[in-house]
């Protein structure tokens, strides 16, 4: 009788081999149906990556956006220039198009001038121990000015301006990362002023405005050299701007003449052609995008 219960426990328990119950097993995740766009943007935090992670929930329903960090408009540009393009879109300052056609004759740069995003105004810095009123009075045997690193687009802006007005060229300038050349011009031992491209009221700013207050002010920037066609196109990238006398209440006390020079959305014609639906509800959400970005990031 033991032996007869045994081999009836034996046959109703489940073999190793046995399949298992389908009931049970895990559902694998269905493949995202959604085209891709991958945008280039810049680092985290910075407002092209906060327009890409913006236009990234607007196209959600429609479309997979990857926000790719980056240095900023130069490698962007490089990355859509790419043989194998590592990006299907990007955001870069009008200036680094113009001054990237100087420096590669030999590109293509097929992408599609999509749309501008929003202006971004030259400010130079400078310590108040600087006379100057702009950056043309500047004495280029007395005072250094300090850039942001290369591929930036503050860098690239005073590039662009140097072959513009050669007189620029005579400046001594120095890259330098910008939290650290805020210390420097502050400071006002060696560098006087720093150059640097934003929206109004950008974290840069901010940070100088309410900090270094005391200690440093802007200065115009006012020369018709800058209105000069540039690029394939023959287009003018900056124009005359003003920073009212409020923007920066403890670094001015009035307002101050400067350029403007604007942040655009380009895109690859291929990938437009690809997907047109995906192309149409980008062309969509830049639509209502636009209002917003120019009213919070100038």
């Amino acid at each position: 009788m033991r032996s007869l219960l045994l081999c009836a426990l034996v046959a109703a328990a489940p073999s190793a081999h046995a399949a298992p119950d389908a009931s049970h097993a895990p559902t694998p995740d269905a493949p995202d149906a959604r085209p891709l766009l991958r945008v280039c943007t810049g680092r985290p935090g910075n407002n092209y990556h906060r327009v890409g992670l913006a236009l990234a929930e607007r196209l959600a329903p429609k479309v997979r956006v990857e926000v790719v960090e980056t240095e900023g408009s130069w490698e962007n540009l490089e990355a859509i220039d790419a043989e194998h393009r590592r990006c299907d879109a990007i955001i870069a300052q009008d200036d680094a198009y113009a001054l990237y056609e100087f420096e590669h004759p030999e590109s293509r740069l097929t992408m599609e001038r999509t749309a501008v995003l929003y202006a971004e105004y030259v400010h130079v810095l400078c310590n108040t121990k600087v006379t100057a009123r702009s950056v043309s009075e500047l004495d280029p045997g007395r005072h250094q000015i300090l850039v942001n690193r290369y591929g930036s687009g503050t860098y690239i802006t005073w590039k662009l301006f140097q072959r513009l007005d050669p007189a620029y060229q005579r400046v001594r300038s120095a890259e330098v990362d910008m939290d650290e050349g805020l210390l420097k011009i502050a400071d006002g031992t060696r560098a006087h002023c720093m150059i640097y491209v934003s929206g109004k009221g950008g974290k840069t700013l901010r940070t100088a405005d309410e900090r270094f207050g005391d200690r440093l002010r802007l200065i115009g920037v006012e020369d018709g050299h800058l209105h000069r066609e540039v690029g394939r196109d023959k287009r003018v990238v900056y124009r005359r701007a003003r920073l009212e006398a409020d923007t920066y209440p403890h670094l001015q006390t009035g307002p101050i003449d400067t350029q403007q020079v604007d942040a655009v959305f380009f895109a690859s014609p291929e990938w437009k052609a690809r997907r047109p639906a995906a192309a149409a509800a980008l062309a969509e959400a830049l639509v209502q995008l636009i209002p917003d970005l120019q009213k919070t990031l100038q």
